[in-house]
């Protein structure tokens, strides 16, 4: 694997753990026996940090050549690509609901950063953003925001 695109992989980890860190502890934890709102983005947040320290650590020692005019912004892009559409994901979720914006927000995220075709990112968009709602609605019983749905 090429040791910029590692060093990229790695920042996109960071980045995404810790934007997500700071949004997920303002939510209820609640207990490990009853989970709140705010376990599942939380443990995923931590879990993106330390990856992505984990790849920063093992690839900052291959990489040999210092980047050069604009690297560092080049690679930057698609983190920043994230957090952007993750910031327009939050503000729309209240009014929309999870279900609406859901997969939404994954349909441009496969298309936009993940290149997929459309068809594909269509068909992942929604069985994800479906799927996601049942297990936090009908297994876990967790509240999302309903929207216009009203779901």
């Amino acid at each position: 694997m090429n040791m910029k695109k590692e060093y990229g992989g790695s920042l996109i980890f960071l980045f995404s753990g810790i934007y997500g860190l700071v949004f997920s502890i303002q939510l209820p934890f609640g207990k490990l026996t009853e989970p709140g709102p705010g376990m599942f983005p939380f443990s995923l947040s931590l879990l993106l940090l330390i990856s992505g320290i984990l790849i920063f650590i093992h690839g900052k020692g291959k990489v040999k050549a210092a980047m050069g005019g604009g690297g560092l912004m080049n690679q930057l892009v698609i983190p920043l690509q994230i957090v952007g559409l993750t910031l327009v994901f939050s503000i729309f979720l209240e009014k929309l609901g999870y279900l609406v914006t859901t997969p939404v927000y994954l349909f441009i995220l496969f298309v936009w950063v993940c290149r997929y075709k459309f068809w594909l990112a269509g068909g992942l968009a929604i069985a994800l953003g479906m799927g996601s709602w049942y297990f936090f609605v009908k297994v876990l019983i967790i509240r999302l925001p309903a929207g216009i749905l009203n779901l």
